[in-house]
């Protein structure tokens, strides 16, 4: 690397390492599995995090997730592109394989939502396995832009314009950590040329079949024409809902403790109909998630619908919630787990 890349380069890594400690703090020696395709960001991440693990205390492994989905030759490329890269940064890697396909098939999701929960299932059991705390992937600020555009087409309240959190709990100690959030896209490229690393080229990215690829490849260019830092702006308008919603939650979860019965288990309806309706609605969102329910806004408005009338049960994903004698329930009809967000 040439003293005219170092600095910057070094500038870049810093940011990430401070993003992760502020994310999952020091690692003091334990293990972090950073999820790595083969490509740009995930290539990226990867140097950036080795270069600066005796800065943020973390033994770094590497983690491929190969998901079944695109031909022989295109996985072994990505395979043995992180393999090669793995090996020149000295750090350990595991090699994972999926079935999105059967998930997708199993679920009736779509293919990228079947690959997303394959993906998080094997790397949640790799860091249990491995005693790893915490796994770091390598969205960006355009991810970041893209996701809060997504959110936005699909009529998303604050939490989905709050977009993709710095840091999430995945399982019972296991957290996820998204230090690259404040790099762009092309921070990841100028990083890969820098170290003279050549990410593999994805070519389900060349498909508009995904609404996130047209979104990248249509939308986000024409909105450049109105705002060159439309990314930029994108990103930070996520931060700032970001911040409303946990403020949000919190009084949130004041209310929910006001509202609900001694048992804990139910809620007072009276008290509930007390509240101002978007608080309100709030609080059976929270009261169901907290047991595994994860509500739409429709299902939401049904639940809200059964409360003020006082009376009868609203079917939820998962479970039913009653209201009987002044009081509101929720039934499950399957095992408790705890909710992804």
């Amino acid at each position: 690397m040439s003293d005219a890349t170092r600095r910057p380069t070094r500038a870049l890594a810093r940011r990430v390492s401070d993003a992760l400690v502020q994310a999952v703090g020091v690692g003091h020696g334990r293990p972090l599995i950073v999820a790595v395709s083969g490509g740009a960001d995930s290539s990226a991440l990867l140097h950036l995090l080795t270069d600066t693990a005796s800065r943020h205390g973390w033994s770094v492994r590497a983690a491929h997730v190969d998901h079944g989905i695109q031909s022989e030759d295109v996985r072994a490329a990505f395979s043995c592109a992180v393999q090669c890269l793995a090996q020149r940064l000295g750090v350990p890697i595991d090699l994972l394989e999926v079935d999105a396909p059967a998930e997708a098939s199993r679920s009736s999701e779509g293919i990228e939502a079947a690959a997303r929960t394959v993906r998080y299932d094997a790397l949640i059991q790799l860091a249990l396995d491995r005693g790893a705390p915490a796994i770091a992937v390598a969205h960006t600020q355009d991810d970041q832009a893209e996701t809060v555009l997504l959110h936005l087409l699909r009529g998303s309240g604050l939490d989905g314009l709050s977009g993709m959190p710095l840091q999430r709990p995945l399982a019972d100690g296991v957290d996820l950590a998204r230090p690259m959030l404040t790099l762009s896209r092309a921070d990841s490229e100028y990083v890969c040329r820098a170290i003279g690393w050549q990410p593999v080229h994805d070519p389900s990215n060349d498909s508009d079949a995904h609404t996130r690829n047209r979104v990248r490849r249509v939308l986000l260019p024409l909105m450049r024409d109105f705002n060159p830092r439309v990314v930029e702006r994108l990103a930070g308008a996520a931060e700032i809902a970001s911040a409303d919603r946990a403020a949000l939650e919190e009084v949130t979860r004041r209310a929910l403790e006001d509202v609900q019965c001694g048992r804990l288990e139910t809620i007072e309806c009276r008290r509930m109909l007390d509240l101002p309706p978007t608080l309100a609605a709030r609080v059976v969102r929270e009261f169901c998630r907290a047991r595994g329910i994860v509500l739409s806004a429709e299902r939401t408005a049904a639940a809200m619908a059964v409360i003020t009338r006082g009376h009868g049960t609203a079917e939820l994903p998962g479970g039913s919630l009653s209201v009987a004698d002044g009081t509101v329930s929720l039934a499950l009809n399957r095992p408790q787990t705890a909710p992804r967000s």
